[in-house]
Parts: C-alpha cells; sequence; structure tokens
C-alpha cells in the first residue's frame, strides 16, 4: 500500500505538472519546457498538505479552463471597404493580450464565418499590412468572392431592402504563440464583431476611405430655399499649400435615395474611389457625394428644378469657399446621377470640365448642346432600362452635330490587363466624346465563375474600377 506521505508527493508532482505545461505553458527559444518549482518552508502535516495541494490543483486546472476559453482574443474588428457592387468586410483584425510570433500563424489558424481566408500577418494596429509588423493584432486578409458571400449583402448594387454585412465572427482553430512564448490554445468558440452602435458609435467597425469624409454638411440654396445634404471630402494640407485643387462631384443614383449619409458611401464606389489614399497621392482633390432623399427625376424627362439647380449652386458655392481650380470642376454619376450630371451639363455647359456618365440617358434632343462636351459614357449592351439604346441615339446626334466620337466595346469579365489594353485603345483616340458599351452576356460573373446579363446595376460593379477612366477625367480642363 502506498503511504499517505509518497501520495501527497505525487499529488504535489502533478500540481506542478499542470501548472507548468497544462494551461498552455510557453516554451523557451529551444523548444524545451519551462520548469516548474515549488518551495516548502516548515514541516506540513500531511491531510493538510494534501488539502492544500488539491486546491492548486484544482485552481490551476480552472485556470488552464479559463485561458482555453479565452483564446486570448480581446477583440474582433472588420475593416471595411466599398467596391462597385458594395461594402464588404476585407480584413479582420483580432486583438490579443500580448504581442503575436507571427511564425506561429497560418491561413488555416482561423476560420471565418462564411470567408475564406486569404493571409494572415501581425500588426501593431487595427490595420491591414503588406508584412507583418510585432504587435498584438493578427490580421486576417479575406477573400472578396467567398460563397454565401451575398447572403444579406448588396451584390447587384441595391441597398433598399438589403444589409450589408460589417461584422465578422472568428474560430481560432489552431495553437497561436505570444512573442513571449505564451500559448492560446486552439478552441470551438466564436468571437464576433459587436453589432450594435454604442453612443459613440461602434470602434469595432472601420471604414478607413469613407471615414476620410466628412458627414452631414448641409446647404440652403437661396435661389429655392432647398436644403441640400452632402458629404465632403477635402486633400491633406490644402488649407497652407497655396495651390487650388480639382473638384469632383458623384451624383448617387435612385437606390441610394435616403436621409443617412452612409448609404451613398457604401452602396458603391463612385464617391469613394477618388477619396483613396492612392488617388490622392497622385490627383488630390475635393470630393462632393450628394445626399438625396427624394427621387427627383424619372424616366419621362422630367424633374424637379431645385434640386438640379440647387446642387449646380451648391457647386459654385464650394467653388468659392474652397481653393478650387475653377477650370478644372467634373462630375460623375450612375442611373439617376448620371442623368442629373447630363441635365446640368445642358444647363450650364461650362460649369464642368467633363463628366463620366454611368449606365444613364436622358432626352437626345436636349442635349443636343453637349457635343463639344468631353464626355465618357459607359453602358451596358444588356441593359434593361433602354439606356443603351438612348445613348446610342444621343451619340449618333452628337456625331451629326460635328462631335468627334470615339466608341468602343468591352468584355465586362475580361481580365484585368485586355480591360486596360481595351481601355486605353479607346481613351487613346482624338475625341470630344468617347462611348463604352459592355458586350452582351458579359457584365459580372457567378460564384462558378460563369458570365450573366450585364443588367443595369452591373454596370457600375464595373464603373469605376475601369482602366483608366479616372485619369482620363482628371486631365480634361476647359
Amino acid at each position: 500500500m502506498m503511504k499517505k506521505s509518497s501520495m501527497a508527493a505525487l499529488l504535489l508532482s502533478s500540481a506542478v505538472l499542470v501548472t507548468a505545461c497544462g494551461a498552455g505553458a510557453p516554451q523557451n527559444g529551444s523548444g524545451t519546457e519551462n520548469s516548474g518549482t515549488v518551495k516548502t518552508e516548515g514541516a506540513v502535516p500531511d491531510a493538510e498538505q494534501e488539502t492544500t495541494e488539491t486546491e492548486t490543483e484544482g485552481k490551476t486546472t480552472e485556470k488552464a479552463a479559463e485561458k482555453a476559453q479565452s483564446g486570448g482574443i480581446s477583440k474582433v474588428i472588420t475593416i471595411n471597404k466599398s467596391f462597385g457592387d458594395g461594402q464588404k468586410v476585407t480584413h479582420v483584425a483580432l486583438q490579443y493580450e500580448k504581442a503575436i510570433d507571427a511564425d506561429s500563424l497560418s491561413t488555416d489558424s482561423y476560420e471565418v464565418k462564411n470567408r475564406t481566408v486569404t493571409a494572415v500577418r501581425t500588426n501593431s494596429e487595427a490595420a491591414p499590412a503588406e508584412a507583418s509588423v510585432p504587435g498584438n493584432y493578427v490580421i486576417l486578409e479575406l477573400e472578396i468572392q467567398s460563397p454565401l458571400l451575398d447572403d444579406k449583402y448588396a451584390s447587384d448594387g441595391r441597398m433598399e431592402h438589403d444589409e450589408v454585412i460589417d461584422t465578422a465572427t472568428v474560430v481560432q482553430i489552431k495553437d497561436v504563440k505570444s512573442t513571449d512564448g505564451e500559448v492560446y490554445p486552439a478552441g470551438s468558440q466564436e468571437y464576433s464583431t459587436p453589432a450594435n452602435e454604442g453612443i459613440m458609435g461602434n470602434d469595432s467597425k472601420l471604414y478607413p476611405v469613407r471615414d476620410r469624409f466628412e458627414d452631414n454638411h448641409f446647404y440652403t440654396d437661396p435661389e429655392w430655399k432647398t436644403v441640400l445634404h452632402y458629404n465632403i471630402f477635402k486633400p491633406e494640407g490644402y488649407e497652407d499649400s497655396g495651390e487650388t485643387y480639382p473638384l469632383l462631384l458623384f451624383m448617387p443614383d435612385a437606390g441610394s435615395v435616403s436621409s443617412d449619409w452612409e448609404k451613398v458611401l457604401a452602396q458603391g464606389n463612385g464617391g469613394t474611389v477618388w477619396a483613396e489614399e492612392e488617388w490622392q497621392a497622385e490627383h488630390p482633390c475635393f470630393v462632393v457625394t450628394m445626399i438625396y432623399d427624394d427621387k427627383f427625376i424619372n424616366d419621362y424627362w422630367e424633374y424637379y428644378d431645385n434640386y438640379v439647380e440647387g446642387t449646380m449652386n451648391l457647386v459654385r458655392s464650394l467653388a468659392d469657399q474652397y481653393p478650387v481650380d475653377k477650370d478644372r470642376i467634373y462630375t460623375t454619376g450612375q442611373s439617376m446621377g448620371c442623368m442629373c450630371s447630363l441635365i446640368m451639363m445642358s444647363k450650364e455647359p461650362d460649369l464642368f470640365a467633363g463628366a463620366y456618365c454611368v449606365a444613364g440617358k436622358w432626352e437626345p434632343e436636349s442635349l443636343k448642346g453637349l457635343k463639344d462636351s468631353h464626355i465618357l459614357i459607359l453602358n451596358s449592351e444588356d441593359d434593361s432600362l433602354e439606356t443603351g439604346l438612348l445613348m446610342d441615339e444621343t451619340v449618333s446626334l452628337w456625331e451629326r452635330e460635328g462631335a468627334a466620337v470615339a466608341r468602343g466595346e468591352i468584355e465586362g469579365i475580361a481580365e484585368p490587363q485586355v480591360l486596360e489594353a481595351e481601355m486605353d485603345k479607346l481613351l487613346s483616340e482624338n475625341a470630344d466624346i468617347y462611348y463604352c458599351k459592355i458586350q452582351s452576356g458579359t457584365g459580372s460573373m457567378d460564384l462558378e465563375g460563369n458570365p450573366l446579363n450585364g443588367s443595369h446595376r452591373m454596370t457600375w460593379r464595373l464603373g469605376y474600377d475601369l482602366p483608366g477612366v479616372k485619369e482620363w477625367l482628371f486631365t480634361q480642363s476647359k
């Protein structure tokens, strides 16, 4: 029979082992385990010692369970970006208690619900990184096209009844180590981004480009007494540069009609692409995105003057208020926004130096005076709203009036290098009007890579990412 003192020694040894290894104990640089030691002073009665050792073992096991449950993740943060077909989560930042060893990470260290992880890096902040940077954040880069991504997301550009997903649910399925050797064990616990907004907003959802805009500006038009709502992006350092800057006006489509300032920046990227760091580094400019809570234009050539002319008055007011190059004011828009851009230009051809018109139309005869304007038009042959047919007629009318017109066709699902070559060929021609059409059946792809019809809304999936279109617009000047 084992003596009581021998059993106590065995229990003590067991407790030490749990403390050193069972709770995810760190390993030193050589890969050997750190040893645990127990120091005793004076004699302890066997029964009391056995009770103390049992309590220690229980507490240590409880701590190990807590550590396994927590996984070390203290916060899940999503990083969001707007694309032509809507806003999407591009990265997830996981905040840990300690700096994480990048060598302990791989793309299969985590699962993100309904998404595919394409890269994993460490960083010192909740931001994308090209390479790992020492820090306590793990950045998960996500595949943009992924199965099940379109269950509640603006895949076709509409948001009236859709909810854009800006949260993520993550499971750490492999062990992760801190730089000091502590192991955060794999588990099955789900960690999610808080969905609700607090009184100060939700700092677990980041929108790096969208948040560069100053939101909720209001302008009361002195002529029409209409109050117009808009967001504005201002180029860095404009106050002290002594320079003037282009101003880009983005006009949204009817699907964005809302008093919500975020909607026009989340539904697509027609307003946000101009505020991205890469564009601003080469082409600093002011960007204004309009927010309309009424559909003020219809398909029967009718519109509300107070919105159209009020918007024109707003542009003039901003050009006087800020250091704007009045020879380089541009307008762009999709669908209703394209229609309004054409109406404004027909009312005052000298207000804008150029226009990029996506998936829009207007009564051809009323646009006759724009034959000498600098306009780039993008439409789809499959557009069910006849925008292509009407723009065909309008462009032919301009041509008969003496305009120099360049025409081109692209496959919407072509590889980027093919699109670049086709757009370069079109835009290199010497013309006033450039008319680009997306060939029938090539507007988009399904998740298996099969072409879908390039309908009306699919046009702006491509519109602001087509190679050369932004550069073409910014070369125009009065």
